[in-house]
């Protein structure tokens, strides 16, 4: 007995020295004043791809309550051939057959016929090609990366003639670097101010062939060469089969092919067969979901043209009757990683025209949503905001209508920073947005509440002190980014986590990662679920309901403490549910939760995930976690109007509450 009575001494003593080291806070929530609205169905979407067979996965991507999925898979999009039966034209384009199917093709491997890194191939009977289609004949250019802050004063030019004296060459140019005190010295074409300098080779001309040009030496990390008139004329086109540079007699070594970045690219190439999982197989994993899911189809703007688009509106909608009713023209465009970028935003808005046209013409009835990063530019170093870019280019043609299917957008916080600072980010980043948004579209009033789409989001791999991608961190920003979001842009807006089976190094690299909220590598832990899995399935299973297409109220919630991220839904069903993240991860929150405008029953559902639940291991490779465990389940009997709950270090908590008889 005097045993058991210290245990219990002991016991109390610890619980209250616990008790103690919590922090009290007070969430208020008021039922009465809605928020937003919101239908789960559209938020709670993610995406698949074509690399990553998800059709084992089909129950699991359900549970977590992932509805639309979004299809082929991010860059695949600018280099995916929807149907394999088809031709290529005269130009080298791919047409593809609008009602006969084999299945989807993948370009290759450097299979861009004419790309910048046919320039530094060491291959002279190969050449970059421009675009013709392009709002800027007259500017094209190429730059190349030095890897560092050099003193170039030599580039040796072999233009396109050089391979096929059908090739055009720049008849007029320019050798320029990039300001070394530019702050930004990453993607200089990003950039929103122009920072390129001329050389003292300025307003040179050629006869084609291979050119050596000298100039004073200049501090540059970028050399360009700005290609202001073509061989072939007005609005004519450009071909550069190598180009060298030089630092006091010296050739500079150019890294790889990311060091070669060219303005446009003619788009013909050449197709493979890298895709397991082709759009046929797709429809038919969306049609066995219940209730059905919803496509959202990546259409190739990169490597693709209106007729690629239109046919497959047409087999899709008209041949096979899918009625896909969502498609989004392009990813990441602006990118130098994504095929046909980067691309100023000017001339993918022509682009997007075309594609939109001849799409609508298949089937009038779809939404087609624009490339529409909130926070980029124009890319053409004129300071013009990204999206306003694109409002301004459809004006000019009198079809702004043309964006009323939404604008989407990218986020991976933040690169570079810390995980404190992206756990703190949510809020802050959709204030932002959604004030820039609103900006960018003031002078358009008919496109002040156009939908707002996210197709991809996910925490950035490059944070201090680790990448959480696969770690209960995640989850934790997850749940807080996607409430935040319902509490901005509400019914106007759409969500797709990038993504459901991913891979990655996160199995072998103590700092990797994977975005994949399902294991996708094999081993023993293939298909294990990563805490954002838990984490989507808070939201969609436990605080929203799963696939719901009625509209929930988001509705006013106040929490004391910046650690403690509060969102309360109002149900359909006339229950109502809390979700609070405690980003602190040491220190628990003893909670006043306090409930107006709803009379709330004393007994109510919790649902908690911490790192009793999950918990990401490196001490042994495969790495893996353990536990991994579901979200845990409780009843307490303490809820009504005014109650005390303490939520956990590092923790996702719903309670769910009925209304009183």
């Amino acid at each position: 007995m005097r045993l058991k009575s210290v245990l219990v001494l002991f016991l109390l003593l610890l619980t209250s020295i616990c008790l103690a080291d919590a922090v009290e806070t007070t969430i208020d929530i008021n039922a009465a004043v809605t928020v937003n609205t919101f239908r789960p169905f559209n938020i709670f979407g993610n995406n698949v791809n074509g690399w990553s067979n998800p059709v084992p996965l089909k129950d699991k991507i359900q549970g977590a309550g992932n509805f639309i999925l979004r299809y082929p898979g991010g860059s695949w999009g600018d280099s995916f051939f929807w149907n394999g039966n088809g031709d290529y034209d005269a130009s080298g384009n791919w047409v593809a057959s609008e009602t006969e199917y084999t299945n989807s093709k993948t370009m290759k491997d450097n299979g861009m016929l004419y790309d910048a890194a046919k320039i530094i191939d060491g291959k002279d009977e190969t050449a970059w090609r421009s675009n013709a289609d392009t709002d800027f004949p007259k500017a094209q250019w190429v730059y190349v990366d030095l890897n560092n802050k050099r003193m170039p004063d030599k580039v040796v030019i072999t233009w396109g003639d050089k391979t096929n004296k059908e090739y055009p060459y720049a008849k007029r140019f320019s050798v320029q670097y990039w300001d070394t005190k530019e702050p930004r010295q990453w993607m200089p074409y990003g950039a929103p101010n122009n920072a390129w300098l001329d050389t003292s080779a300025k307003n040179l001309t050629s006869t084609g062939g291979t050119q050596e040009i000298s100039f004073e030496p200049v501090e540059a990390h970028y050399v360009r060469i700005l290609m202001t008139e073509s061989s072939a004329g007005k609005n004519g086109t450009y071909s550069m089969a190598s180009i060298k540079v030089y630092e006091d007699g010296k050739e500079l070594e150019i890294k790889d092919n990311n060091a070669i970045v060219a303005s446009s690219c003619n788009s013909a190439c050449e197709l493979g067969d890298r895709q397991i999982f082709g759009f046929d197989d797709y429809m038919k994993f969306m049609k066995s979901f219940e209730p059905k899911a919803e496509p959202l189809i990546i259409v190739n703007v990169g490597s693709g043209t209106p007729q690629l688009a239109s046919s497959w509106v047409k087999y899709a909608n008209i041949t096979k009757k899918y009625g896909i009713k969502y498609w989004e023209i392009g990813n990441e465009n602006g990118g130098q990683w994504e095929v046909g970028g980067p691309m100023n935003y000017y001339d993918y808005t022509r682009k997007f025209i075309k594609l939109y046209e001849a799409m609508k013409a298949a089937d009038p009835s779809i939404t087609i949503i624009a490339q529409g990063q909130f926070d980029g530019n124009s890319q053409n170093f004129d300071g013009v905001p990204l999206i306003k870019a694109i409002a301004d280019r459809l004006a000019k043609e009198k079809k702004v209508k043309y964006l009323s299917g939404g604008i989407v957008t990218h986020q991976y916080p933040s690169w570079g920073s810390t995980v404190e600072a992206v756990l703190a980010s949510p809020e802050k980043n959709f204030d932002d947005m959604d004030k820039a948004i609103k900006e960018q579209l003031k002078g358009y009033p008919e496109l002040a509440n156009i939908p707002v789409w996210i197709t991809e989001f996910n925490s950035e791999g490059n944070l201090k002190p680790r990448n959480i991608s696969t770690r209960l961190d995640n989850a934790l920003f997850i749940a807080n980014y996607i409430a935040e979001f319902i509490k901005h842009f509400g019914s106007r807006g759409h969500t797709n986590m990038w993504d459901t089976i991913n891979g990655g190094d996160a199995l072998t690299n103590v700092n990797g990662g994977d975005h994949g909220y399902l294991q996708a590598d094999d081993g023993p832990y293939k298909n294990q679920e990563r805490a954002t899995y838990w984490a989507m399935k808070m939201l969609t299973n436990y605080w929203s309901k799963s696939g719901d297409t009625e509209v929930h109220k988001l509705v006013d919630t106040k929490s004391s403490e910046k650690f403690l991220a509060a969102y309360t839904d109002l149900k359909p069903d006339g229950s109502l549910s809390l979700i609070v993240v405690n980003k602190d991860p040491k220190a628990p929150y003893k909670t006043t939760v306090s409930v107006a405008g709803y009379k709330a029953a004393s007994e109510a559902k919790v649902y908690s995930f911490d790192k009793s639940n999950y918990d990401w291991k490196t001490d042994n490779a495969p790495y893996h976690a353990d536990p991994d465990n579901a979200p845990s389940e409780s009843t307490i009997g303490n809820a009504g109007a005014k109650f005390e709950y303490t939520f956990q270090p590092y923790s996702i908590t719903v309670i769910s509450m009925k209304k009183a008889e």
